[in-house]
């Protein structure tokens, strides 16, 4: 009997040593692994961009709020806002006095939902990523080293040569430029050289479809080449088939004058969502899910997007393809064709007259347009040309990377 009580005692402490020598394997494996993931996570903050954030309090408005969001967001995303601080610090600013009369506050929820848009459209937004040298001013002065002076041009006689300088999107801080005048002059910049460039590229397009009109008029054969490329460019623009006269109504350049009092209105110069987070500048629909932005007030029921762009360079072609292939926009073209026919030079302001169809404000918008084209003295911009450099200046991205 004692022999087994012996035996019994002897198998718990087996047991009990069992237990212990898991809980201490357990232990061990816990200190490795937190080791190495606070090694890990040391690592990772060490490549956050450093840039002190804090908690925004109780007694903040909204705009500072916002403002600590904007900052939070250029830590390229590796910090999540919390939505309980945001809305306490809305709660806040309702009850201050100081933010009762600003019209132009931002809800703290407004300020969340943009913060999480641009985060789902961070490849294609570049003005809240913490890049200084992407600004107005920096730009501006580029600018200027390169002759680029709008005073100059609006007292030109004749065409004025403007440099070809190009940029992929607007500068990141435009809408926060409080001189109107230096903002007008920004994206009056920005916008005049990628407009002429489109301009020169459909010119050029033109002379070809004219050459191989006056061939096909004298009943000589195309070239193979020639045949394949008026087929594709016929199908650009719209056509079934090809009718080289019919291509000559549609090719044709878009006065500059023109095209930035369209870029004004559609963008307000420049400081619309859709053209800070995808280069809308033109405010041309897409009914591709997933492929725009989609309207803060659109009506229930509704699907389309105001289409987004990689660059200004692809907003720009797209806007002067629209008004050149879609039947909405004929009799712009046909007012077009007998200005040429008339030996006359192409008029912003006549010319704006047949756009009644490209908003729903028909009429009204006609009207504004001309408004701000005369306004602004933008018709004269007709006159302006890119200057004959072989290669560009600066180009898309690498622009402000020049020295």
């Amino acid at each position: 009997m004692t022999a087994n009580r012996d035996r019994r005692l002897l198998a718990i402490g087996s047991d009990v040593r069992l237990i212990f020598a898991g809980f201490g394997l357990l232990l061990a494996v816990g200190l490795v692994s937190g080791i190495g993931v606070g090694l890990l996570s040391s690592r990772q903050l060490a490549r956050v961009p450093d840039v002190q954030v804090q908690q925004a309090s109780l007694g903040e408005g909204v705009h500072e709020a916002w403002d600590r969001l904007r900052q939070i967001a250029q830590l390229d995303w590796r910090v999540v806002v919390e939505p309980r601080a945001v809305a306490d610090a809305g709660k806040a600013a309702k009850k201050s006095p100081e933010t009762q009369n600003d019209t132009a506050a931002v809800s703290a929820e407004e300020a969340s939902r943009r913060i999480a848009e641009v985060r789902q459209l961070s490849p294609y937004r570049t003005a809240l990523r913490a890049q200084t040298d992407r600004t107005v001013d920096a730009m501006l002065r580029k600018f200027e080293q390169q002759g680029f002076d709008l005073a100059d041009l609006r007292g030109a006689s004749g065409q004025y040569e403007v440099p070809r300088i190009f940029l992929a999107s607007l500068p990141i801080d435009i809408a926060d430029v409080s001189l109107t005048e230096k903002r007008k002059r920004a994206f009056i910049k920005v916008m005049l050289p990628h407009i002429l460039r489109e301009n020169e590229r459909i010119a050029t397009n033109r002379e070809r479809v004219a050459r191989l009109h006056d061939r096909l008029q004298r009943g000589a054969t195309l070239a193979a080449r020639d045949e394949a490329w008026l087929q594709q460019t016929a199908e650009q623009y719209g056509l079934d088939e090809v009718d080289t006269a019919e291509l000559l109504n549609r090719i044709d350049v878009v006065p500059p004058g023109l095209a930035l009092a369209q870029a004004v209105e559609e963008s307000g110069w420049g400081t619309s969502r859709f053209a800070l987070m995808g280069n809308a500048v033109f405010g041309q629909w897409t009914w591709n899910p997933g492929s725009g932005i989609v309207p803060e007030n659109r009506p229930d029921g509704e699907t389309y997007e105001v289409q987004r762009f990689k660059s200004l360079e692809q907003s720009v072609a797209a806007y002067m393809r629209n008004l050149n292939s879609k039947s909405s926009y004929r009799e712009f073209r046909d007012k077009r064709a007998t200005m040429r026919d008339r030996g006359e030079t192409l008029d912003s302001y006549q010319l704006a007259g047949q756009l009644h169809r490209y908003s729903v404000r028909g009429a009204d918008y006609i009207r504004t347009i001309r408004s701000i084209m005369k306004s602004n003295g933008l018709e004269m911009f007709d006159a302006s040309r890119l200057a004959d450099e072989s290669s560009p200046l600066f180009s898309n991205i690498d622009f402000f990377n020049k020295s």
